[in-house]
């Protein structure tokens, strides 16, 4: 018998995630390795983890309107308990209503907080009483956008002054569904209709992208990491945009190039496999630690042109020598990727502030190791524009020796830009099911 059950996991996760601010994904997979779930059973977890964190504010109303004591004033786990109990009720048709409220009743004496099994009980019943209704939002209409999009007002906010209506809406609601699993053939090693047959000979689903080549679309895989073709390196998860943002680099065969923020290193591995693993490939991060998974990925891979370094992005080292490509993929709010982490929409707007000043910082210290006729890469995984149009231009103000590049056509094509000269772009996950993304190129002309 497993030492917990799928919803105590489900709900020890979103303690740990809501509590540390911890990464959602590496605290499902670290509580999933130790439940002794069933497959069947970790994936019920998943899917209450990830739905019961992506729409936490739609929750979080339902329960404020029945309950006395604000969510906020709850404990952790009795607060997590009563919102993976309404997630179940709101949006899991296959779950019997008597079964959600029984079993989160029942976690309150698994969890310790016995005490508070009635008032969960309570809380639960009168919500079902009232035939599972949202209760009445009073506010304007950010605050409704608020409730139905489970995301922050000041964020909604932002990206409708950003962009218009239909986008953002759109991107928001993309939101709520959980992202495509994408990954990039290891072309130095097997070719992509050879991997998509040993995909298949183990059971997995693949969808070849209709855009990138290499690119493929998975499903029907509980655990990619148990794989064969994965232990031997046929592939490595990279979201499509990733493999555009990749791509843009339009590196070649023999070329030096510098990755200034790396891990965890995919976009390194695409661009090593890109040249056929020859030149060099120098893949730095600040955190030792993610120096060893890019290593260790590398050597899965079996590419032996990738050496990763423990580097600061800020300052300028001149030992590495000068690169016919850098990619300066910098630290950012994530803004794109809240449906692959949901815990990011959660962030407070101050906690953004300095965002910009950091990546100005690096991005000028990228740029000083571009050699004359060099390209460079600015991009991240959020879509405020200043975080990515503003910082890319007072770049450009500022450095009179560079001027934009057109991004490849490959990645034109892949983006559906038609202006040929094109040379920055603002991926929405709605536009090609990715993550959102920003990828701006450069050239060093003087």
């Amino acid at each position: 018998m497993p030492a917990v059950t799928a919803r105590q996991a489900a709900v020890s996760a979103l303690v740990k995630v809501n509590t540390q601010g911890a990464y959602s994904n590496l605290v499902l997979n670290e509580t999933l390795k130790k439940s002794g779930l069933s497959p069947a059973d970790s994936s019920f977890a998943s899917r209450l983890f990830y739905g019961t964190l992506e729409r936490r504010l739609t929750l979080d109303h339902v329960i404020n309107h029945y309950s006395k004591k604000p969510v906020s004033k709850l404990t952790p786990a009795v607060a997590e308990i009563l919102r993976t109990a309404v997630y179940q009720l709101l949006y899991l048709d296959s779950v019997p209503d008597s079964a959600a409220v029984n079993e989160a009743v029942g976690l309150t004496k698994k969890m310790k907080a016995a005490s508070a099994s009635g008032f969960v009980n309570a809380v639960l019943r009168n919500f079902l009483r009232d035939e599972k209704k949202i209760p009445q939002i009073k506010g304007n209409r950010l605050k409704k956008l608020e409730v139905r999009y489970s995301c922050p007002q000041w964020l909604i906010k932002t990206l409708l002054e950003q962009y218009d209506e239909p986008s953002t809406l759109a991107m928001l609601e993309h939101s709520l569904d959980r992202p495509p699993l994408y990954v990039r053939v290891n072309t130095t090693k097997i070719s992509v209709e050879d991997c998509i047959a040993r995909l298949e000979a183990e059971g997995v689903q693949v969808q070849k992208d209709p855009d990138l080549q290499g690119c493929l679309l998975l499903s029907g895989t509980a655990s990619i990491e148990k794989l064969a073709a994965f232990s031997e390196g046929l592939f490595h998860v990279q979201d499509k945009s990733s493999q555009l943002c990749a791509a843009a680099l339009d590196a070649k065969e023999g070329q030096r190039v510098l990755d200034t923020c790396s891990a965890p290193g995919s976009k390194s591995f695409t661009t090593a496999e890109k040249m056929g693993d020859s030149g060099e490939v120098i893949s730095c991060d600040i955190f030792e630690e993610k120096i060893k998974k890019i290593s260790e990925g590398a050597k899965r891979l079996g590419l032996n042109s990738i050496s990763a370094k423990l580097q600061d992005g800020t300052v300028f080292c001149p030992d590495l020598g000068e690169f016919d490509r850098v990619l300066c993929d910098a630290p950012c709010s994530g803004i794109g990727i809240i449906g692959r982490k949901p815990e990011i929409k959660y962030k407070k707007q101050q906690e953004l502030a300095d965002l910009p000043q950091i990546q100005k910082k690096i991005l000028d210290t990228a740029s000083r190791y571009v050699k004359k006729e060099g390209i460079l890469v600015y991009s991240t995984c959020t879509l405020l524009r200043e975080e990515n149009d503003q910082v890319i231009e007072a770049f450009l103000s500022q450095h009179t020796e560079f001027e934009p590049c057109s991004l490849p056509q490959e990645v034109r094509e892949a983006a559906k830009l038609t202006d040929p000269a094109a040379w920055k772009v603002t991926l929405f996950p709605q536009m090609a099911d990715t993550d959102g993304f920003f990828i701006s190129c450069v050239k060093k002309v003087r």
